[in-house]
């Protein structure tokens, strides 16, 4: 067609991917003369998006930035080769600012609009990244309320540059508003518990923090049970692809853990060991949040997942020892945000207990979930700080904005 509108859409990882692909279904329907390409990952691809580059798979197989920055230039290569050959319309970067900060400015030097969806956090750290954003970026899509007058701040002091950033919602729940606990899951899992308290696992979905977070983890139930805390847990598994690495982590851990003093409920279990009281739990966390009476949740956009359900919860993050010192020697020069947590971040006070971004010990955390567990005050207190902060959020459509922002930056009629 004629007026087919050619745009070119980056993800880098697994959640990015999520969004995209709600965005594109949302495009489908509102901006149906565009054409998608680019670098993608699986949900992407199932909607039929051409691949140039499949960044989201191989950055899923790496640890951390480290391995994301080793594989920018086999992507920008492959970037560059597919520009030149099609240039497209419009470039839509979501989040991953290692490598779509250098996509943008290769966009901006060919003269084509971009649009970056999932704003960096340089509030957070690495607020010198702002005057490439405010140079490179045409349209800033924000998904945390206080951003857009953060950026919009950052502009005014670099006039001129045709930058404009606008609070769009958050993706997260989107997709939240689709899922529904399975009735069955509930109550196994309730059967499994037989009547303790139930704590869920959530350790993240990157290999690498997966593998950092869940000993961590597992090592807060061991010592909960040893305080006298008698607690059933489950832990999250996003995807069938981490259940291995779950069960093998879970295994490592497992002669550390005495045998629950209440037997098991002869239910079967939902994907563990029957005898420890500990299961994994594939792909439901709507089910899992649903019965869980305490969270500790890896930091990130899990977080938020969890307010959604008004969970009680402790976050938790350790960035590694190859970090740790270098932490210690410019960290307060690279942080600036005085809370880490993004339920903290949002209500501007610390709302729910967060260790990070290095844990030396364990035993701190434990202590306080365990205070968590005893404490029905304070957990009914948490509940209704979180509600305030996540309520707002609720209402979110972000794939209907950002197709707004598109559709302005395409010249197209604003969609219905």
């Amino acid at each position: 067609m004629a007026d087919t509108k050619h745009v070119f859409i980056s993800v880098c990882e697994e959640s990015a991917d999520v969004h995209a692909a709600s965005l594109v279904r949302a495009a489908r329907e509102r901006l149906p003369q565009c054409a998608w390409h680019g670098l993608t990952g699986p949900r992407l691809r199932a909607l039929g998006v051409e691949t140039v580059y499949d960044f989201a798979a191989h950055a899923a197989m790496l640890s951390g930035i480290f391995g994301v920055i080793g594989r920018a230039r086999q992507a920008l290569r492959a970037v560059a080769e597919s520009w030149a050959r099609r240039r497209p319309d419009l470039v839509v970067l979501l989040d991953s600012p290692e490598l779509h900060l250098r996509l943008a400015t290769k966009a901006r030097r060919l003269g084509i609009p971009v649009l970056y969806y999932i704003a960096p956090q340089t509030w957070a750290a690495r607020a010198y990244r702002n005057r490439r954003i405010v140079r490179d970026i045409d349209r800033l899509a924000c998904i945390l309320p206080f951003e857009e007058a953060y950026f919009r701040a950052a502009a005014e002091r670099r006039p001129g540059t045709g930058f404009r950033a606008t609070y769009v919602g958050h993706p997260l729940f989107e997709s939240l508003r689709q899922a529904a606990p399975a009735a069955g899951t509930v109550e196994m899992l309730r059967n499994r518990a037989a009547g303790r308290k139930i704590v869920a696992l959530l350790p993240g979905s990157r290999q690498h923090v997966i593998r950092a977070m869940l000993p961590l983890q597992l090592e807060v139930v061991r010592r909960l049970r040893a305080a006298g805390h008698d607690v059933y847990a489950a832990i999250s598994c996003v995807s069938a692809d981490r259940r291995e690495l779950i069960r093998d982590l879970l295994a490592a851990a497992l002669p550390t853990f005495p045998p629950p003093e209440q037997p098991t409920a002869p239910a079967p279990p939902a994907d563990g060991p029957a005898d420890v009281g500990i299961d994994i739990v594939v792909d439901d966390n709507a089910s899992l949040l649903t019965v869980a009476d305490l969270v500790v949740v890896a930091s990130g956009t899990a977080a938020l997942h969890v307010a959604h359900y008004r969970k009680p919860m402790v976050v938790m993050y350790d960035a590694g020892r190859l970090l740790y010192w270098p932490h210690r020697l410019l960290g307060r020069f690279v942080i600036r945000a005085p809370h880490l947590s993004l339920v903290n971040i949002l209500a501007q006070a610390r709302v729910v207990p967060e260790f990070m971004p290095f844990i030396r010990d364990v035993g701190p955390v434990a202590a306080v979930a365990g205070q968590l567990l005893a404490d029905e005050t304070w957990r009914q207190v948490m509940v209704r700080q979180i509600d305030e902060v996540v309520r707002p959020l609720e209402a979110s459509d972000a794939s209907v904005r950002v197709c707004e922002l598109a559709a302005e930056l395409l010249g197209l009629q604003r969609p219905a």
